[in-house]
């Protein structure tokens, strides 16, 4: 393609992302002043992790006179199992409450008792701190926040794939490259926000969006950003098992502390007091998700691997606030929860870590911040649930007004475009997945065997492979001897990828190569923890060791394509 034919946008902070993190960094950094772009791989606001979710806020709000930050910090902290980033929980903590206040300024409705705030208890936690969101779910909160981003101005480009950060002499961002409608899209900005966390499809079964592969990750890699904690990955308890439609639909981590609801296995024994005793059904999410997987594998699932979850005691209202899309998306195929028992397993739900980033989203990388899920440092081993939607509040709108800030005081480059053609050119002419012939990144050793004409390998097989390698070698329960394995057949996949991101289109091929470099990267962290704390469980060291009370991280030398002057 011809670089005359790429189009070109400028703004002061481009957001790469429309979940909540990012829809409130837009709407932040806006209402300080910076001109905002908008980009997103698929329909903006629907194709996020956020418009799934089940609506749920943890937050001191102050309707609570016994609560505090200081006491939902140690909550977090217990949980994190020594890994939180006392920085990151103690900002988080303090503003979690002042943030849903800002939500509400925003136009999103949550329940309320009496004109105040209503709070709902949720597993993990020591007060009942959740608010939610009107509608029984995310749905009504995330059409509201798309709404005032475009009241905003902001400009908004769904259906547009970023795949390379662009960077100035200095090694500053300046921009993005991106895909979208066949054609290619360079965005100038003054300071970029990756807000497109989630990787949930790197599993094979999942309740995380479609286009949560994890090439934010990758993105945030190959620009030179850290990442951590990457072995923590977070399998939701209760997910739909059965039926096949409504497979993967989480019932909302808020249903498992409704009083009367319990967890029973293919007998009808309720098997909870062999985990967890006090707590039994609102133990979290690590707790269940071993305790369902280990009554499964021992021979008491159900004929699809799953559990049953019985809700025929519960306080129906109640239910209805914390569990909306769950209702809905059962009653859709015939099943009565109140009456019938409903089948349900873990699966993949949420990435404790991500990218290594301050209080404000600054990566290491000059004019590169990011926020919500993509980030690590506040979950640590375990998430709370409902920390998550919270999280990407509180740092979405840290973010959006520290990239503000930073882009205002940002000095002009020289001339009129501050990404010049040369560089879009070098960048489209040699091949966007690729720089000076070789693969972007030390994962992908092998010399790529050349193109045969016939264009790329089976990508969606591919891709499911990696799925099955990846939840062998980091699933619920891991051991030395299953990650070592995986991590052989990982490797031996490499001439079958580098086929197939030569082969084949720029989206496909760097969604390819993301899953592949991220997948290893969890396989090695996964490996590499010889202990057991909060969601990485080793079968063969299944005690917490204090010696590991530490992070492991991944850095790669800065792989962006920079400009020569």
């Amino acid at each position: 393609m011809e670089i005359s034919k790429a189009a070109r946008k400028r703004a002061d902070v481009v957001v790469v992302g429309s979940g909540l993190a990012g829809l409130v960094a837009a709407l932040t950094a806006s209402d300080e002043g910076a001109s905002v772009t908008l980009v997103a791989q698929g329909e903006i606001g629907k194709a996020s992790n956020s418009w799934l979710a089940s609506g749920g806020l943890a937050a001191v709000t102050g309707v609570d006179p016994h609560d505090s930050p200081e006491i939902h910090l140690q909550d977090i902290r217990r949980q994190a199992r020594g890994l939180m980033l006392d920085d990151i929980g103690r900002t988080f903590v303090a503003e979690a409450g002042p943030s849903i206040r800002r939500l509400e300024e925003f136009g999103v409705r949550f329940h309320k008792r009496d004109g105040q705030l209503a709070l709902f208890p949720a597993p993990g936690h020591a007060r009942a701190r959740s608010v939610r969101c009107e509608g029984g779910g995310a749905v009504a909160m995330m059409t509201t926040l798309i709404d005032r981003v475009a009241e905003r101005g902001v400009e908004m480009i769904g259906g547009a794939t970023a795949i390379e950060v662009l960077k100035d002499a200095s090694g500053a961002a300046c921009g993005l490259l991106c895909r979208k409608d066949n054609g290619w899209l360079v965005v100038e900005a003054k300071v970029i926000v990756l807000a497109c966390g989630g990787m949930g499809q790197l599993f094979p079964v999942t309740s995380n969006h479609a286009l949560a592969e994890g090439s934010g990750y990758y993105l945030a890699l190959k620009a030179g950003a850290t990442l951590t904690d990457l072995e923590f990955v977070q399998f939701t308890p209760t997910s739909l098992a059965w039926p096949p439609e409504v497979r993967g639909t989480s019932t909302g981590g808020g249903l498992m502390a409704q009083p009367g609801v319990k967890l029973l296995n293919a007998n009808g024994e309720r098997f909870m007091y062999r985990y967890d005793a006090e707590r039994m059904e609102a133990a979290t999410r690590d707790v269940l998700a071993r305790a369902i997987f280990r009554e499964v594998s021992e021979g008491r699932g159900t004929e699809h691997n799953a559990v049953y979850v019985d809700i025929s005691e519960t306080d129906r209202a109640a239910v209805a606030q914390v569990s909306g899309r769950f209702l809905r998306a059962i009653a859709a195929v015939g099943i009565d929860p109140y009456k019938d028992r409903v089948e349900v397993a873990p699966d993949v739900h949420f990435a404790m870590g991500g990218v290594a980033v301050d209080v404000n989203g600054r990566t290491g990388v000059p004019n590169l911040f990011a926020a919500g899920e993509i980030t690590a440092g506040l979950h640590g081993a375990t998430r709370l649930n409902s920390n998550g939607l919270t999280e990407a509040a509180v740092f979405g709108i840290r973010a959006g007004r520290a990239a503000a800030t930073e882009a205002a005081a940002a000095v002009p480059r020289r001339g009129e475009n501050r990404v010049p053609e040369r560089m879009i050119r070098s960048l489209i002419a040699a091949d966007p997945r690729r720089l000076n012939g070789q693969p972007r990144t030390d994962v992908l050793r092998t010399q790529a065997p050349a193109p045969d004409g016939r264009g790329g390998a089976d990508v969606a097989a591919l891709k499911n492979e990696i799925r099955a390698i990846l939840v062998d070698g980091a699933g619920i329960e891991r051991s030395g001897e299953n990650t070592a394995r995986a991590l052989a057949r990982h490797e031996s996949l490499s001439p079958q990828i580098l086929t197939a991101v030569a082969g084949g289109g720029p989206e496909e091929a760097f969604t390819l190569e993301a899953m592949y470099v991220l997948s290893r990267l969890i396989l090695q962290a996964s490996g590499a923890r010889r202990e057991s704390r909060g969601a990485h469980f080793r079968t063969d060291s299944p005690a917490q060791d204090a010696g590991w009370e530490h992070h492991i991280a991944f850095v790669s030398e800065p792989i962006s394509q920079t400009i020569q002057d």
